[in-house]
């Protein structure tokens, strides 16, 4: 684990605060970030907000706005789960377009930036602490290695985070819609007939809400059996208490998957400095995410057994890890 971060990129600027946002096609989680001379960004004031009760982004933003007493910031980073293209973003898994000149009109900030919201969370990685953490392999990273982000929510996250002289560069990737690869005859079953149904099989397609929905849903076939009207939540309750064999298995193939498309990950970005794995999936099942076989799926990469062995991975269970890293980014990109 890297050490935590010690000061801003401009510790002789006095405190000020922004209004940072980690929204993801679930939930929108707010709060107020103070950044202070000399130390990491301090969190206050947050807020969760299930995305299905609105209809747009305005809407929080003016709930939220109204839970203060009617007063924001005047600086704000909101960290979006999607792609950054010219100050506007898509929320893949909700549809919603947000425009950061537009806001800042609407809603009467003095800036505003977009940032993908696996690049906020892997920006955070470097203030985490052991209490923000799980291991799931303890050993010591390269010092200033590559370092990988990723993990399942309601779609697949992904980013990478490179250490040089001058700070720390964050990259966000789409890699949840590269292809998925099976591995063993019950995968190579699910992966084929979701090709046959739908087409092209990515990475997201499994690993996601809705992947294991589909996860769920052809296990069953499998076992001839009716597939139930369950959502994610209730597949993973199921498993977790027992109560249903095929969520069950649905639960393991889903965390076997996962180790696979890490380890893989980490061989394409040659990530010596780390794993840190986030998203709204894992920190549910942590327990049964700890007992999996992730691990060792992770580690079956001949012939690069070797590299893998030597990279740690921690899940992040810190609910305000990405609105930290959503507050670094802003203060570096203010000071560019």
């Amino acid at each position: 684990m890297q050490k935590p971060e010690e000061t801003l990129s401009n510790a002789n600027e006095p405190a000020y605060s922004i209004l940072v946002a980690d929204i993801g096609g679930t939930n929108a989680r707010l709060a107020i970030a103070t950044l202070l001379e000399g130390s990491g960004p301090v969190i206050s004031n947050f807020e969760t907000f299930p995305c299905s009760d609105y209809s747009e982004l305005d809407d929080i933003l003016q709930a939220y706005k109204t839970s203060l007493g009617g007063n924001l910031p005047k600086r704000a980073c909101l960290a979006v789960a999607g792609p950054i293209i010219d100050r506007t973003a898509h929320i893949t898994n909700l549809g919603w377009h947000l425009d950061a000149t537009r806001l800042e009109h609407d809603f009467g900030f003095d800036s505003l930036l977009l940032v993908n919201d696996f690049a906020a969370l892997a920006r955070s990685t470097t203030t985490l602490v052991a209490e923000d953490l799980l291991p799931l392999r303890d050993c010591a990273p390269v010092t200033g290695g590559p370092v990988s982000v990723m993990g399942p929510g309601t779609g697949f996250g992904l980013a990478l985070l490179v250490h040089h002289r001058s700070g720390y560069t964050v990259v966000s990737a789409e890699g949840g819609h590269v292809s998925f690869v099976p591995h063993g005859d019950l995968e190579t079953k699910v992966w084929a007939s979701l090709q046959k149904s739908i087409g092209r099989v990515t990475v997201e397609t499994l690993l996601s809400g809705v992947g294991l929905m589909r996860i769920y849903r052809e296990l069953c076939h499998m076992h001839e059996t009716t597939p139930l009207n369950y959502d994610p939540r209730t597949i993973s309750y199921q498993a977790l208490e027992h109560d249903d064999e095929i969520c069950l298995q649905t639960l393991g193939v889903f965390c076997s998957m996962l180790g696979s498309v890490t380890g893989d990950i980490v061989l394409s970005h040659g990530a010596t400095g780390g794993v840190f794995l986030g998203g709204g999936i894992l920190p549910k099942i942590a327990d049964f995410f700890l007992e999996s076989d992730f691990v060792e799926r992770f580690l079956d990469k001949p012939p690069m057994q070797k590299f893998v062995s030597k990279i740690p991975v921690n899940l992040i269970i810190a609910p305000d890890a990405a609105l930290k890293g959503a507050a670094l980014l802003y203060s570096e990109y203010a000071h560019e």
